[in-house]
């Protein structure tokens, strides 16, 4: 099978990187591996503000790219010799060559439009416009893998002439902007990004909480033609409870720690600040943010504000010297004991302006109360965002393969051969339990600067009154 002389080809030399240790190069991988538009990624680190509170987290996109490469190869690879996987394979879903090169370098490349800071930043936009300064990370895929520098060819052209792929369906693939079969299999809940990011991020800050048996999860992959998933045996139950109850709690004690989330919350107000007082054009934050790396892009932004008098500049001034704002309150957006979602709470997320507006007159209520003129960026909102990070929606359709015969009398004529994990009767990680993850993981802290979390501490009602209403 040709897909077999790609998957296992080396033309001598690894790339040895954490977690996963000698992975073998090819030429066409190490052609994208040295080209400048995806050495940038050496400069951006995976978990952004992280690095405050780990300081081991210095980890960047460049080597997590190359473990979701890795990991997609080890799961194709049992795709094209396991004899099950093989016979599951439809004309329809086939792992065949085109299929094997076309995720492999998705894989490779879904984070080449990713910039410092781009989680915090994709929401911000001006005063009155709907459209966001900085754009969401997967929607710069094209912009970086047709970019130019001297005397190299793009990386469209290496994909076009090495990998035999065609670079445009590798860019609407990460950038969502069309349907494709193979699009499913890059994202949701037994995708080799997560799988590696867990993994990879436990490492980094060196706490016990991201570890996840791969070797067998990948092992139980089998191809689920009729949804174009992965589905999994048996086998792959106990992994997948341990990737699942990862992703849990390194949302509890990384994801979501209280201080890299709040220089989050500083940065963004700070840019907000910065566009609705157009202290910068759209065009230098872009340029800025866009071609720059974490270690670089807050010093210049410093150098470029320095002088015009923006009084959210100390929020820039505490970032660098690591001053961080408190928490004053922490409210959990669901209602016991009903546990009906709260709406207005997930707003704060995604309205940038009714946040800031909200902000400011939080501000103006606890300067009357301590008799202190404030200036309005002095209490952040961190709100949770709607989107739901635990993949429910892709977790309730999960399917499991019966292999033994005890299972095999679930099967039912509308599911087929394949039983629905909720269903399977064989887990207590049921779609309702991941759900109760997601209620009880996102939390909306209202932050404040250090001196006044005492006295906004004791505002509970006033400040409850000013973000419901």
């Amino acid at each position: 099978m040709i897909a077999e002389q790609f998957l296992f080809r080396s033309e001598g030399g690894f790339i040895r990187i954490p977690i996963w240790g000698h992975i073998p190069l090819s030429t066409p991988l190490k052609k994208i591996l040295a080209h400048p538009s995806f050495l940038r990624l050496k400069g951006i680190r995976q978990l952004s503000f992280s690095q405050q509170v780990y300081p081991g987290a210095t980890h960047t996109r460049f080597e997590h790219s190359i473990g979701v490469y890795h990991l997609m190869k080890l799961i194709l690879q049992r795709m094209v010799t396991n004899p099950l996987a093989m016979e599951l394979q439809s004309d329809r879903f086939r792992f065949d060559d085109d299929a094997c090169r076309t995720l492999l370098s998705t894989c490779l490349l879904h984070d080449i439009g990713h910039y410092p800071h781009a989680h915090v930043l994709e929401e911000i936009a001006p005063a009155g416009a709907s459209d966001s300064v900085f754009a969401h990370h997967e929607a710069l895929t094209g912009m970086f893998i047709n970019q130019t520098h001297p005397g190299t060819a793009p990386i469209a052209a290496i994909l076009h002439d090495d990998w035999k792929v065609d670079p445009d369906t590798v860019i609407d693939i990460i950038s969502g902007k069309s349907s494709h079969r193979l699009g499913k299999l890059i994202s949701g809940t037994l995708d080799p990004d997560k799988m590696d990011y867990l993994m990879r991020d436990a490492h980094h800050c060196n706490i016990p909480y991201g570890s996840i048996d791969i070797e067998r999860l990948v092992e139980s992959f089998v191809p689920d033609p009729e949804r174009e998933r992965f589905a999994i045996t048996e086998k792959g139950i106990a992994p997948l409870e341990s990737l699942l109850f990862a992703k849990y709690m390194m949302m509890r004690n990384v994801y979501w720690h209280h201080t890299s989330r709040t220089f989050s919350a500083m940065l963004r107000r700070l840019l907000q600040d910065i566009v609705d007082e157009r202290a910068l054009s759209t065009d230098a934050l872009r340029q800025l943010f866009y071609f720059n790396s974490d270690d670089r892009v807050l010093f210049e932004l410093d150098q470029l504000i320095g002088g015009i008098g923006l009084p959210a500049r100390d929020l820039l001034e505490s970032i660098l010297n690591r001053k961080v704002y408190k928490r004053a309150m922490t409210v959990r957006p669901y209602i016991e004991p009903s546990m009906e979602i709260a709406p207005e709470w997930f707003a704060y997320s995604t309205d940038h302006r009714r946040r800031k507006l909200k902000e400011q007159e939080i501000c103006a209520m606890l300067g009357r109360k301590i008799s202190r003129p404030l200036l309005g960026h002095e209490v952040l909102i961190d709100a949770p965002a709607p989107k739901d990070v635990f993949d429910y929606d892709d977790f309730r359709e999960l399917r499991v393969y019966p292999t033994k015969n005890e299972h095999r009398q679930l099967q039912d004529i509308e599911s087929g051969r394949y039983i629905r994990f909720d269903d399977f009767r064989e887990s207590v990680f049921r779609s309702d339990f991941i759900l109760s993850f997601e209620r009880y993981t996102k939390k909306f802290r209202v932050l404040c600067r250090p001196d006044l979390v005492e006295p906004l501490s004791g505002l509970e009602d006033e400040v409850m009154e000013i973000l419901l209403h």
